[in-house]
């Protein structure tokens, strides 16, 4: 920082003011003498009348206009502006009005002085007030940009992180705004490919409008990062601009979805790495209308997890009578319920959103709940899914009951109070299940589609899907710190193939499967194409800006194959036998499946109850061999 700016930042508040207000009124008394009387009477005088003998004679005309400018401007705080952080379009409506009063006071003041105006000159005094005026405003607001200037020079980072914003729009220049104070970013250029933009500027900042100038940019900075900021965006055209950005082997990532931002959930400026959701070649699904939920109240379980908090997105945009968002963590509901309320103040939904901390697995405070609310329908997405933890001896017996007996305690308390329609949220993990989380979902499924024969009041069904992209538990994280830290990456086979699909896309199938229920069905979603995990960590990668390391010496990012968890398979499965039935939608089919009946569903629930009572996981996964169709599983 030079010496002019570091000695006037060591002064303190007071002396700031009062140099602040020494600097305006002297160029007030500029703007005066050049543009009011001192400089028209020095040459109407042909430079005979001295300006020490003019402004004698008029300083009333400039001293008043000054005084009631200079206190007006105080009380509206024009002083307590912080000059680091000025901005003119911020202070334009103060700075105009000061700048008004300085100019028209004083023209008010000068008529005064005659006894008999002409129209004519009326015209004339009022018009120079005018420009008093304007030429007083540039004046105030150049003198800050140079305060701003000398106080806080503009220093260079040699370690600054090299930007290109893509998109030039409003979300774009409130992102460029926030990097100016961010020291350790340096922006080189927007991207836009907007014909009304080419070759234009923002700030003296250059609009590139083609891939091949980025590319040019690219080679010449090394460590070029692109942030997206298009919120707004059709996922389609996203899909292939980052695509297009991954050819370039450019890091990239993105300011915060639209709906995140409507809901208050994140700023524009807290910039974040890229979801799956933006790399996968999938169409959106329509999201349909729902009928009927106007009057109605909905109970969803695991209403914090991923597919239970989408779902009561989507149902709340239906406007439902009421919403209880039913689940075990405190933290996860209390965030579900805050971004609910967000969107119902955003969108004037005026469902009633109840909130409640509880367990499936206690039954009497189900019972309780049922018979305070008149519940129409549940969605059941409460469950503990994470393979390699529910594999663990010591989880098995807690993820068992979880899963199988509290299912079963929701779906028994939802037919005794005539709930309309209960849909259980499943998982391909449960077809011919290698793992105990597998065979306890499929333990589940038995027990709603048994249940369904017990009541005809109440239609019980169930939908089965793959992966969902950024649920908990989900490779991107992993893969994405993994990067951050140079590597490795690891993947357990580089033939390991997962199904995935979007939240949104997963949680409006399952709402839409459920319109359609009639009773006993398993619904399964259409998933598209398996992925393979190792080509989606190579995307990952060269979307970081990284590349791709064979032998562990350059300055790649190796990809390390670690072999298969406990519990895992190579590649995963949707049915367990038969053919899927098409429905009316064709993204959802159904499938027939053999299940035992009421009474001896009931009975495994006892054996299970008993075992997990006594704690032996080894009854509890013998309970499971005997019962659900393909699990080989052998204790270790």
């Amino acid at each position: 920082m030079n010496f002019v700016g570091s000695t006037l930042n060591q002064l303190g508040r007071r002396q700031k003011l009062f140099i602040v207000l020494v600097n305006d009124a002297l160029l007030a008394l500029v703007c005066w003498i050049v543009f009011g009387p001192p400089m028209a009477t020095y040459i109407a005088s042909e430079f005979s009348d001295g300006m020490l003998k003019i402004f004698y004679d008029q300083w009333e005309s400039f001293l008043f206009p000054l005084f009631f400018t200079l206190i007006y401007l105080y009380i509206f705080g024009f002083y307590k502006s912080l000059i680091k952080f000025f901005d003119s379009k911020d202070a334009i409506l103060l700075s105009v009005s000061g700048s008004m009063i300085f100019g028209f006071s004083w023209s008010i003041i000068h008529i005064n002085q005659f006894q008999i105006v002409s129209t004519t000159f009326l015209a004339i005094i009022m018009l120079q007030g005018f420009l008093l005026s304007a030429v007083f405003y540039a004046f105030l607001n150049i003198s800050r940009d140079i305060a701003k200037y000398l106080l806080y020079p503009y220093s260079i980072n040699k370690d600054a992180k090299n930007i290109v914003i893509y998109g030039a729009g409003a979300s774009g220049n409130e992102l460029f705004q926030s990097i100016l104070l961010d020291p350790s970013k340096r922006l080189l250029a927007f991207f836009d490919d907007s014909k009304n933009l080419k070759d234009r500027q923002i700030n003296n900042i250059p609009i590139l409008g083609s891939f091949q100038q980025l590319e040019k940019l690219k080679e010449k900075y090394s460590d070029l990062e692109v942030l997206l900021a298009i919120p707004s965006i059709q996922t389609e055209k996203r899909r292939e601009i980052i695509a297009r950005l991954e050819a370039i082997k450019v890091a990239v990532r993105t300011v915060p979805s639209f709906n995140e931002l409507i809901s208050d959930q994140k700023k524009m400026t807290d910039i974040q790495n890229l979801s799956l959701d933006d790399l996968l070649p999938r169409a959106r699904v329509k999201k349909d209308i729902l009928s009927n939920v106007n009057d109605k109240t909905f109970l969803i379980s695991g209403a914090g997890g991923s597919i239970g908090s989408e779902i009561a997105r989507q149902l709340l945009s239906n406007k439902p009578k009421a919403i209880i968002l039913f689940d075990v963590s405190e933290f996860n509901l209390f965030s579900i319920e805050r971004e609910c309320q967000a969107i119902k103040r955003s969108k004037n939904i005026h469902t009633d959103l109840i909130p409640i901390l509880g367990d499936i697995r206690d039954s009497t405070n189900l019972n309780f709940l049922f018979k305070k609310n008149k519940i129409d329908s549940v969605y059941h997405a409460a469950a503990y899914k994470h393979v390699p933890l529910v594999e663990d001896i010591n989880n098995i017996t807690k993820a068992s009951e979880n899963n199988v007996i509290g299912t079963f305690n929701l779906a028994k308390i939802s037919i005794e109070n005539n709930v309309e329609s209960f849909v259980m949220i499943s998982t391909d993990k449960a077809v011919r299940p290698s793992n105990v989380m597998g065979a306890s979902k499929r333990m589940a499924e038995m027990v709603i589609q048994s249940l369904n024969t017990q009541n005809p009041n109440t239609r019980l069904s169930m939908v089965r899907f793959g992966n969902v992209i950024n649920s908990s538990g989900s490779v991107i994280p992993l893969f994405l710190d993994q990067i951050s830290k140079g590597g490795p990456v690891t993947v357990t086979s580089k033939d390991v193939t997962r199904y995935f699909m979007t939240i949104p896309e997963a949680s409006n199938l399952v709402l839409q499967a459920a319109d359609m229920s009639e009773g006993g069905e398993v619904f399964i979603l259409d998933m598209g194409e398996q992925l393979k995990i190792y080509d989606l960590a190579k995307k990952l990668i060269h979307l970081s800006g990284r590349s791709i390391s064979t032998d562990g010496t350059n300055n790649g990012i190796e990809i390390l194959e670690i072999g298969l968890r406990p519990g895992e398979k190579m590649y995963e499965e949707l049915l367990i036998s038969g053919d899927q039935l098409p429905t009316n939608n064709p993204k959802i089919f159904k499938s027939i499946e053999a299940f035992p009946s009421i009474e001896i569903m009931e009975e495994l629930v006892q054996k299970l109850k008993m075992s997990i009572e006594q704690d032996d996981y080894e009854r509890i996964i013998l309970v499971f061999k005997e019962n659900v169709e393909g699990y080989i599983n052998e204790l270790k």
